[in-house]
């Protein structure tokens, strides 16, 4: 079918060749700017790819951004390890490095804003709380003195100055501060004053005095009251009395100058206040050598610039001995992808074309053959990269997976040398046989069995497309477009320039009449061993085939990700944080609650009240979730500082009620209904024993009993659980539709419909042969995981790409048929005319898959080497003994219910 309007195409193409020639050079050089789009808008971010539309965490995402201020500045984070602060030297060498980065972000103009660490936070600690401390310490001399006064007045009478004191409205906070709050403890302090300072001018005694009533009061009220805490600093209580004698004797103005000193000449472990375990914990483990920094900026940083920033890192490297830093923070992860990626992307590239080359080159004996399916590389790529980066840009207003470029240029290399070589052979053939109309015959043939192998390429990516896979569904619809643009391509430009140069395009090699083709002499032993043993070879095919589906279907999948890109700094930085502060800190889980009523009631005071009901759900819920060895904290209403607040001590507390309020407070959405819990996993995010947890979460925080409410889990691992069920459902809903797909277009091209059901099943076995395989390198002796998307790509491809070879056979076994040779007689001529170009085309698209091994990211190599081993199983194994040996016992019923078989059977 098809095949006389593609021998009009062929004499239309000769007629009109160097139009066609000069279309294609203008069109090429139209989509050139174009074709740039589809690498500058081209996202990195891995996590938001991962999310699937109408999943749990989808639900989660959208809730958490509507409800919750969850933008921020972009931000690089620095991971300092073996940088023990506890070591002066390396304090101040790290406070220098803080700085350094901070002024180098100054000086590029990215719209710096802050520096966030250990260093910053524990510089506004100390300047909040000198300030509050030295008042408190002047307030409490001044008291003494007044004490003192009225002491001298009342002939040192202790009750009357007591009830004096007492009765000041003005010293009644002071009291309080000072856990005076009885007048038994009034009493003990205007003793005290009495006993031992006694007069105003004994400065020494009063400054003792003041320090000690100072520190004892404060040690209590921070570190010890009950039953709430201070939330954010600690007193560090070995070196805090000295401290005070220090701030006692400060002026008072310069705080600045104060803390920055004690900063820069104290240990860590010997400041005097300290930031509490919340805020410090994300900033420093327990042992004080591991240190985060973050910077905030407003723009965009460089690779340029994020190299430069790592330069500055090996600098102090070399200067703390056995130190070494990690550059993290999304930009700095996009940014180190995407230079990853593009790498791999060429290296790939590169690999693929030369040894392209080199392989038609060999095959015709010609250095000009051998550059035409490079031509054929350059002209469809720079199109269909042009066509889906308008498509992208201006009409889908979005970006493309970081994934996508690369799959796009190598599938074009592979299909475009294909295709280019099987029309070059059989137009090299119709020269042999001095064929006046060789180039309307080759496209009668050639280009009519392109375009069935393209049309089915192109489907097969649109399915993938359609379905919406995470990461890869760009894939599907740029790769249709390649496919068609290809075939094109292959149709039109090929043809043109075969008709402008004739026997040239083969130079210097000379076509002769009758000349044999290559492999010949081999492709006729396969032949007979093959027709002679085909009972045999089809036994083998089946059994073979069952051990590889047994061994697929055993093998597990995941989405294992990060096991499989790069051992970046980013990743290598949250492997550091975990095992130093043991858990993950960078990609923590998430539950968003709605309640159906609302969690925050405003009293009538004006103040914030909680409904108790949902608070305690909530609590109950937090509990729960902390019932594992797999989580290591969570905050959230009932954790508002990562430790557990219950309702009585939220309203009751007499200290730090309205921080623990306000924090709460931080948790609940806009609406006053939603409410937000962070999950800190005790291992990173894409561990099995994070992703089997974060799992069984839906089920745990939708079993607390109270109020109607709905849970939705967000985060990066349930992120990875959506896509990894969504995948693996839709794969299995494809394969199916796939299938028939293209049993429609076979059926149609081919006229049969027992042949097309056969090309489909033998091109499965040969996937699942390869897949098995792949199975066995990466998983069973590399000990790699073996991401879901492997199997998806393989089958996808190859079920569209494999049937290249068998589509080859097929019409040229139609073609000799129809001209009344029986079907053994007409294979045995496929595998001989069409053995050479055949095992040619199968070396190249083994190399160009097979180059994806040394593109450096993981999930690319294994991709690579399940279609190149496809590619080689189908070429040397399938389409050379396996199909040959069913589609001769088949004999007539191959071409069912067409006429072909029983052509032949009249004629007999």
């Amino acid at each position: 079918m098809f095949e006389s309007f593609f021998y009009r195409v062929g004499k239309y193409v000769k007629r009109n060749k160097k139009k066609i020639i000069v279309f294609w050079i203008i069109l090429f050089l139209l989509m050139a700017y174009p074709a740039t789009l589809i690498f500058t808008d081209t996202s990195y971010n891995l996590n938001n790819s991962l999310v699937t539309k109408n999943s749990q965490s989808s639900k989660a995402n959208d809730i958490l951004t509507t409800q919750f201020n969850s933008s921020s500045d972009p931000s690089i984070i620095i991971v300092s390890n073996n940088t023990s602060i506890d070591n002066l030297t390396i304090s101040r060498e790290m406070l220098n490095f803080q700085h350094s980065i901070g002024s180098y972000l100054k000086s590029i103009n990215v719209g710096y804003n802050r520096a966030t660490s250990i260093y910053t936070v524990e510089n506004q600690t100390l300047m909040g709380y000198s300030s509050s401390a030295y008042k408190l310490e002047n307030g409490t001399k001044g008291m003494i003195k007044f004490t003192l006064l009225n002491l001298s007045e009342d002939k040192y009478n202790v009750t009357e100055t007591t009830k004096n004191i007492s009765r000041n409205t003005s010293l009644l906070p002071l009291l309080d501060e000072l856990g005076l709050t009885t007048p038994k403890n009034v009493t003990a302090f205007v003793q005290r004053v009495n006993n031992t300072i006694r007069s105003p001018k004994n400065s020494s005694a009063i400054e003792n005095y003041t320090v000690n009533l100072v520190d004892s009061s404060q040690i209590y009220l921070i570190n010890n009251v009950k039953p709430l805490a201070n939330p954010l600093i600690k007193i560090n209580v070995p070196y805090f009395n000295n401290y005070l004698y220090e701030l006692y004797n400060n002026t008072g103005n310069n705080y600045s100058a104060f803390v920055s000193g004690i900063i820069h000449n104290t240990t860590y472990n010997e400041l005097p206040v300290l930031p509490s375990a919340y805020a410090s914990s994300s900033l420093i483990n327990k042992g004080n050598s591991t240190l985060i920094m973050i910077f905030s900026y407003k723009t965009k940083i460089t690779s340029a610039q994020q190299a430069h920033i790592t330069s500055m890192e090996k600098s102090y490297s070399s200067k703390i001995e056995n130190s070494s830093y990690y550059l993290a923070g999304s930009s700095v992860s996009n940014n180190q992808l995407a230079s990853e990626s593009l790498h791999g992307m060429i290296v790939a590239l590169v690999i693929g074309i030369i040894v392209s080359i080199f392989i038609v080159g060999l095959f015709f004996r010609s250095p000009v053959a051998a550059f035409l399916p490079f031509l054929m590389f350059v002209t469809s790529s720079v199109i269909a990269a042009g066509i889906n980066g308008l498509l992208y840009k201006y009409v889908f207003h979005t970006t493309i997976s970081f994934i996508t470029p690369t799959l796009l240029l190598i599938l074009i290399l592979g299909i475009a040398s294909d295709y280019s070589v099987y029309i070059l052979s059989r137009f090299r053939s119709e020269l042999r046989s001095k064929n006046p109309d060789a180039i309307p015959e080759s496209s009668k043939w050639a280009g009519h069995a392109v375009f069935t192998s393209g049309t089915t390429v192109a489907i097969s990516y649109l399915i993938l497309w359609i379905s919406n896979i995470p990461i890869f569904s760009d894939a599907g619809l740029t790769n249709a477009i390649a496919a068609v643009v290809t075939i094109i391509v292959a149709n039109t430009f090929l043809i043109a320039i075969l008709a402008q140069w004739q026997n040239k395009a083969y130079w210097p090699s000379k076509i002769k009449a009758g000349q044999k083709l290559p492999f010949e002499k081999a492709m006729e032993k396969v032949a007979h061993v093959t027709l002679k043993n085909k009972k045999k070879i089809i036994v083998i095919f089946l059994v073979v085939t069952l051990g590889a589906l047994l061994l697929y279907s055993t093998t597990p999948t995941n989405m294992d990700l990060f096991e499989l890109i790069p051992a970046s700094s980013g990743v290598q930085a949250t492997s550091v944080i975990n095992s130093s502060l043991h858990y993950d800190l960078f990609d923590p889980a998430y539950v968003m609650v709605n309640f159906t009523s609302p969690f925050i009631i405003n009293s009538t005071g004006g103040g914030i009240s909680f409904n108790s009901t949902e608070y305690n759900q909530t609590l109950a819920m937090e509990n729960k979730l902390l019932d594992s060895p797999d989580v290591h904290s969570v905050s959230g209403p009932g954790y508002p500082y990562e430790k557990e607040v219950n309702y009585t001590d939220l309203i009751s507390s007499p200290l730090y009620r309205k921080e623990y309020i306000n924090q709460t407070a931080t948790y609940v959405g806009h609406n006053d209904k939603s409410v937000e819990i962070v999950v800190y996993l005790s291992n990173v995010a894409w561990s099995n024993p994070s992703t089997n947890y974060v799992n069984k979460m839906p089920a745990i925080v939708s079993s607390i009993q109270g109020s109607d409410y709905k849970a939705y889990v967000g985060g990066t691992t349930e992120y990875l659980n959506n896509a990894y069920s969504f995948t693996s459902h839709s794969f299995n809903n494809m394969v199916p539709i796939l299938g028939i797909a293209i049993f429609i277009i076979l059926l149609i091209q081919l006229a049969s419909a027992l042949t097309p059901v056969r090309l489909i099943l033998m091109v499965m076995a040969a996937v699942i042969m390869a897949l098995s395989v792949t199975y066995i390198i990466f998983y069973y002796l590399l000990h790699l995981p073996v991401v879901i998307f492997l199997p998806l790509f393989v089958f996808i491809t190859l079920l569209a790409v494999g049937l290249d070879y068998d589509i080859f056979m097929i019409t040229r076994v139609q073609e000799d048929m129809a001209k009344g040779k029986s079907t053994e007689e007409a294979v045995k001529n496929s595998i001989i005319e069409n053995g050479g170009v055949i095992i040619t085309l199968g070396m190249l698209l083994f190399a160009t898959f097979g180059a994806l091994y040394f593109s450096g990211l993981g999930i690319m190599e294994e991709i690579g080497v399940g279609l190149a081993l496809g590619v080689l199983i189908d070429t040397f194994v399938s389409w050379m003994l396996f199909v040959p040996a069913i589609m001769t016992v088949m004999d007539k019923y191959n071409w069912w219910p067409s006429k072909i078989g029983k052509k032949k059977d009249t004629e007999k």
